[in-house]
């Protein structure tokens, strides 16, 4: 959601017609949270947007929440950020300007409905005779809501990249990300114009959809044959033996005699049941170190011996989520 295309085919389908018709998306720039404040830092779900309308100066921020949780306290946390957002323009305020609108927009990818207050107000507990009057100085804030559950892969954004990551997100929280989601996804993501913005995530959505499913190898290599650009197919295929190899394919189908069984026959025909463990660690230490490269292109020599000194399976497989969703190498960094 960090990456300019993905936001304005996103923002075009959730934001109201009118204003996205009036936004001038050459002034689009998206921030990290953590730039706003310390406070946010260990928030790096989240995203700052800010553009400004056609023929207008005015600066708007969209303030961007991944929810998969349906919290009450919602809108207050909205407040509390706004808050922070409207911080550095204190004294431009003081002097006669205006805070920048803040548009707090939270996606909530289910499983389920939003089934909590939007409003700071209906959190605030006013006896009703008075509420009139405390309207006048009780602080209200709302946001707008993104259920991405329920919705068909179209409905999700105005463009493929958008809709494609979306996707991914609204399937993993809903247990459908099988055989024909998955290719759907790749489809879509291959299917972007902008090929060179869709290359530049597509490693990341790939190793996303296979940890989140349960393929077995045969689905793999069909969404690979069917959906992947001939030049891309040996690295896709080569990123899929490699979690296969960490353990991640073999553990998402445990309970699946057939699984089972092929992960054994591997396991006997390479004579080296004994040393799976070690060379488990081995892959994931590299997929770590992989995922890096993709999100950052260098890694930093330190950064990259610590992760080869790493041990713990559990840990590694910490890192590697942490790789693939944090926003720069220093929130990264707080993971190891």
């Amino acid at each position: 959601m960090a990456v300019p295309l993905v936001a304005r085919q996103f923002l075009e389908r959730w934001l109201p017609t009118e204003l996205a018709a009036r936004i001038d998306w050459t002034t689009l720039q998206i921030d990290k949270i953590s730039g706003i404040t310390d406070k946010l830092s260990e928030r790096r779900e989240d995203v700052l947007y800010r553009f400004q309308l056609e023929g207008r100066p005015v600066q708007i921020y969209v303030l961007l929440e991944h929810q998969s949780q349906a919290l009450r306290s919602m809108p207050w946390r909205v407040q509390q950020y706004t808050e922070l957002i409207w911080q550095p323009f204190q004294h431009e305020v003081e002097n006669g300007s205006f805070f920048p609108m803040v548009l707090p927009l939270v996606i909530h990818p289910g499983p389920g409905k939003w089934n909590k207050p939007r409003r700071l107000h209906d959190l605030i507990d006013i006896p009703p005779e008075f509420n009139d009057w405390a309207s006048q100085f009780v602080p209200d804030c709302g946001f707008l809501l993104v259920e991405l559950a329920g919705l068909s892969l179209d409905k999700l954004a105005d463009g493929r990249l958008a809709r494609a990551l979306l996707g991914a997100l609204q399937g993993q929280r809903e247990g459908q990300m099988d055989g024909l989601q998955v290719k759907a996804l790749v489809l879509e993501l291959f299917a972007e114009p902008e090929r060179e913005q869709a290359l530049k995530i597509a490693d990341q959505l790939w190793t996303y959809l296979l940890y989140h499913s349960e393929l077995q190898t045969r689905e793999v290599e069909e969404i690979i044959e069917v959906a992947i650009p001939p030049q891309q197919k040996p690295h896709f295929m080569s990123t899929a033996e490699l979690l296969k190899q960490e353990g991640r394919q073999e553990g998402r189908q445990e309970g699946r005699q057939e699984g089972r069984q092929e992960g054994r026959q591997e396991g006997r025909q390479e004579g080296r049941q004994e040393g799976r463990q070690e060379g488990q660690i081995s892959a994931q230490q590299k997929a770590v170190l992989e995922a890096l490269e993709v999100r950052f292109e260098q890694i930093p020599v330190a950064l990259a011996e610590t992760i080869e000194g790493l041990k713990d399976s559990a840990k590694l497989k910490e890192l590697l989520r942490a790789a693939i969703r944090s926003t720069d190498l220093e929130a990264f960094t707080k993971s190891l």
